[in-house]
């Protein structure tokens, strides 16, 4: 599609919005409007149909607008699971090991809302929300600021809220984080010429342990899509698509005119903030504390198999094996009950459990249907270098023959016949002369 048809499909998208106008869903995440304070007012000159969220903030350069939303812990006590998350579960959700410097109530948690999805010095980073845990006061609280940019004079301005609001951080909490949002917002900042803050803090960035978590049970990863299906939230219709964030911000600075798609866009970006630390405290719940592993009777096999491939990637191989273990014990397709049986026995095998390995290649090999050879292969050599029963070797890999030989004609089918068959004919050779031959 050419990029004027894109661009009219863009702007139907956004009419049928406007007339649709800010509807309110039943199903919803926190809402700020009835258990949390949020600041509201109506940008001076703009039309009273559609109150923007916030307030200007006077600066050094200028005014800035900001929106302001205040999440009690005492009232959400899914967010103020965060705070007493430890660092080394941090480290393990991460992948990480500077996240072990990295106090869960110390980190700020930032999303941007920007012009386009270049990295160019063109591409403003409009809206940046960032929410940080006020633990310190005499009501505990989750806090959201959005620091709203209403034209590019005010960047200046906006930036410099964003960096006393990181100053005294030691951390990033981000989804997607370091492959957008922080190479734009630090872009920004080396423009205005100011150092980018938090520049080498440590920095969870949720998308690659979410990908490594769901995506073999869920397929798309995306916040939204995590939302729903892992967190069991629904936005509600004040949510806006985030492919349209950027038309919307360039009609509001071309009218200078707020629209109830712009209150739509503080929505959009409030709601992705607040889900970070509910998401990252589910990832926590599946590692456990520490040396405790979770209940895995609880966890879906397809989580347990991705948990089992981390915790091996964690050095943790007992973790890895009773992860595994309980994958194999509930609902999967054969598929999923082969690629499951192959990460366990490949485990033991690592290990040095190779009797334990032969256990689970015959079990694959009795209860899951096709063509593969890896179990057959697998205990034709455990047979020939392990316990050195060569007539069981020599049987495995027979059969290994024989499903190949059915296979359609070409060149896998020729590599595994000649691979198969000199593992046969040097079977045959030790048979007979009682050699030691050479492991392979």
């Amino acid at each position: 599609m050419s990029s004027e048809n894109d661009a009219q499909g863009r702007g139907a998208r956004l009419e049928r919005l406007r007339r649709l106008g800010l509807q309110r869903g039943a199903g919803h995440l926190i809402r700020p409007h009835a258990s949390a304070a949020r600041s509201q007012a109506v940008i001076p000159g703009a039309p009273g149909a559609a109150v923007l969220p916030g307030e200007a903030w006077l600066t050094d350069y200028g005014p800035a607008w900001v929106a302001t939303t205040r999440y009690p812990l005492d009232r959400h006590p899914d967010l103020a699971a965060w705070a007493s998350l430890s660092p080394d579960v941090l480290s393990s959700i991460g992948r990480d090991t500077h996240l072990l410097g990295l106090e869960p109530g110390q980190a700020a948690f930032l999303d941007t809302e920007t012009t386009g999805l270049s990295q160019d010095a063109g591409t403003y980073t409009f809206l940046i929300g960032i929410g940080v845990y006020d633990l310190a006061g005499p009501e505990p609280a989750f806090v959201v600021h959005q620091y709203f940019m209403r034209n590019p004079a005010e960047e200046r301005a906006q930036l410099q809220l964003v960096e006393e609001a990181l100053v005294d951080r030691a951390g990033l909490v981000s989804f997607n984080g370091r492959g957008f949002d922080m190479p734009l917002v630090n872009n920004r900042f080396m423009l205005a010429a100011i150092r980018p803050p938090l520049l080498g803090a440590p920095h969870l960035d949720l998308l690659p342990p979410s990908r490594r978590m769901w995506r073999a049970r869920w397929g798309s990863c995306s916040l939204g899509n995590l939302e729903r299906n892992v967190l069991g939230l629904e936005r509600t219709a004040e949510d806006v698509p985030g492919y349209l964030i950027p038309d919307i911000y360039r009609a509001h600075y071309r009218t200078g005119e707020v629209s109830e798609l712009m209150v739509r866009v503080f929505y959009h970006n409030l709601q992705d903030i607040v889900s970070m630390p509910l998401l990252a405290v589910r990832l926590a719940a599946l590692f456990g504390s520490g040396d405790d592993l979770p209940d895995f009777a609880g966890v879906h096999p397809l989580e347990c198999l991705s948990l089992g491939r981390w915790y091996e990637a964690l050095a943790r191989p007992e973790a890895g094996i009773k992860a595994y273990r309980a994958a194999l014990g509930g609902p999967l397709s054969e598929a999923e009950q082969a690629l499951s049986l192959r990460a366990l026995a490949d485990l033991y095998k690592r290990l040095g459990r190779q009797a334990e390995a032969a256990a689970l290649w015959e079990e694959w090999i009795g209860t899951i249907p096709g063509d593969d050879l890896t179990p057959y292969v697998e205990l034709a050599k455990y047979h020939e270098w392990r316990t050195g029963d060569l007539a069981a070797a020599r049987g495995w890999a027979g059969w290994a023959a024989r499903l190949v030989e059915d296979w359609a004609p070409g060149p896998a089918r020729e590599r595994a016949l000649d691979e198969i068959g000199r593992r046969l004919e040097r079977l045959a050779r030790k048979m007979v002369q009682g050699g030691p031959g050479i492991e392979g």
